[in-house]
């Protein structure tokens, strides 16, 4: 007798486990489904993703649309000084050119190859600063 009883025992617990997560998945569905209720509801047909809205687009209204502002600051000037020499915005300048083109920027980015002369660049820099250019360098 105590072999069925511990085997009913076993067999209840068994039962009871199964029920248990029957009861969990059944909950866990309808909180699911409520949520999705809530989100179609909320965000309106098609949950949010795009699609027709409800009117026209003909109204009498006074605003303006902005589709794309364009980046507020201006562009500087591309320098790069190499073995060959000094470019502005991929064209060769002498020193004088680099610094007249520049003057009209917010100032130069500067990249200077491995392969530059250092008194190339000590001129240059020497010259922007008398101009008054600020300079970004990239090495």
């Amino acid at each position: 007798m105590t072999v069925d009883r511990k085997l009913a025992t076993e067999v209840a617990k068994q039962l009871e486990r199964r029920r248990l997560r029957r009861r969990l998945l059944v909950l866990a569905l309808l909180a699911a489904a409520i949520v999705l209720v809530i989100t179609y509801l909320t965000c309106g047909q098609g949950f949010g993703l795009g699609g027709k809205g409800k009117g026209k687009g003909e109204g009498s209204g006074t605003g303006k649309a902005i589709a794309a502002l364009p980046d507020a600051a201006p562009a500087r000037c591309a320098v790069r000084v190499h073995a060959k020499g000094i470019t502005v915005d991929g064209k060769d300048v002498t020193r004088e050119q680099a610094v007249t083109a520049c003057k009209a920027t917010p100032g130069a980015d500067v990249v200077i190859t491995g392969d530059a002369r250092q008194g190339d660049w000590d001129e240059l820099r020497a010259a922007f600063e008398q101009a008054g250019v600020t300079v970004y360098v990239r090495e």
